[in-house]
């Protein structure tokens, strides 16, 4: 009978610090890690344009190396930042030759202006996932107390009842 007690109460006050709202410390809801997921889907598809068009630029055509690197996804706003970097300085480069080709200079500035982009979408969405990440381990972390709080009480409880 006791141990039904015990475990009645145990049952209790785990219950209730699970059941308890947490009016501090919330996890991402599923829109929000929805939101996040598209913007990132979004971001991927912006920078695979950025990496095509880039390959036009003449320092790709120049160093396809570098092109290759940028068509690994490993450091998207780097070489997104890069790519626009490349494209400003063949905008220099064409307008120092003595007939500049005002054409080539605008496509190049076009696609100079979506790397850029490209490079402040990913720096956004990185920042997005970086507050849900941190909201995540804050309220985990609170619930962890909470639940520790709840194990100490029963611990407690339940030495109690037994030393009677």
């Amino acid at each position: 009978m006791k141990r039904a007690a015990i475990a009645l109460v145990a049952f209790l006050l785990i219950g209730t610090a699970f059941g308890q709202t947490n009016d501090h410390k919330e996890f991402p809801t599923t829109e929000e890690i929805t939101l996040v997921v598209t913007q990132a889907e979004r971001v991927f598809a912006e920078y695979g344009q950025s990496v095509e068009f880039e390959a036009s630029l003449p320092s790709a055509q120049r160093n396809p190396s570098s092109l290759e690197n940028d068509k690994q996804v490993v450091k998207l706003s780097r070489n997104a930042a890069l790519c626009a970097s490349s494209g400003m300085s063949d905008i220099g480069s064409e307008i120092l030759k003595p007939h500049p080709d005002t054409s080539l200079g605008y496509r190049i500035l076009s696609i100079t202006e979506k790397c850029n982009d490209v490079s402040t979408h990913i720096y956004t969405v990185s920042e997005s996932v970086n507050a849900l990440v941190v909201r995540t381990v804050e309220a985990q972390q609170e619930l962890n107390g909470q639940m520790m709080d709840t194990l100490t009480k029963c611990a407690a409880a339940m030495q109690a009842n037994v030393h009677k």
